[in-house]
């Protein structure tokens, strides 16, 4: 197998991989982070093109921009070079994104996340921790449409099958108006 045949094919599974994940951690973050080179570092890499197979291994960090995912490994499957599916295990797998200077950062912690990239659908399985800000959301199985932005979860088996959230008032940004002072 010559390397110019096999990294185009895992550089774009790889980019179908981060974009998406991009899109489903935090709708908001500016464009400017896809234009970011991916960064990948796994103690191991195995590629099938016949199979259409990329497998990472061995503490995997993926990084571009101000997303980070980290995981013990990372298969990206493809069909006529396209990515249909990505899984990602570990013990936890860990999403961090910043989207930007203004908002909350996203942490998202799962003991596998699958993202089918033809349906933009995302499935977080295992212990699923979901935090943004000082809000946090716990359940056993989330699963997020991207298109129809549509969240859905089960609670786990060790909380009576019940999801938590822990959702933080507001803080006010804007000073409430004041009495002005009386005349004199």
């Amino acid at each position: 197998m010559k390397p110019s045949k096999f990294a185009s094919p895992v550089l774009l599974t790889v980019v179908y991989f981060l974009l998406g994940l991009t899109v489903v951690s935090a709708a908001h973050a500016g464009r400017d982070d896809m234009d970011e080179p991916i960064r990948i570092n796994a103690r191991s890499v195995e590629a099938n093109e016949k199979t259409g197979t990329v497998v990472y291994r061995g503490n995997v960090v993926a990084e571009q921009g101000r997303l980070s995912i980290k995981a013990d490994r990372i298969e990206i499957r493809a069909k006529n070079n396209q990515t249909e599916l990505i899984l990602a295990t570990g013990s936890p797998v860990k999403l961090r994104q910043q989207p930007d200077a203004t908002s909350e950062e996203i942490q998202a912690e799962a003991k596998r996340i699958d993202y089918r990239v033809s349906t933009r659908k995302l499935d977080m399985i295992g212990d699923v921790s979901l935090r943004r800000g000082e809000d946090l959301f716990t359940g056993s199985v989330l699963h997020y449409d991207l298109d129809a932005k549509i969240l859905t979860a089960t609670g786990d088996d060790q909380s009576d099958g019940r999801i938590h959230a822990v959702i933080q008032p507001r803080k006010q940004t804007v000073p409430p108006a004041s009495n002005p002072a009386p005349n004199p």
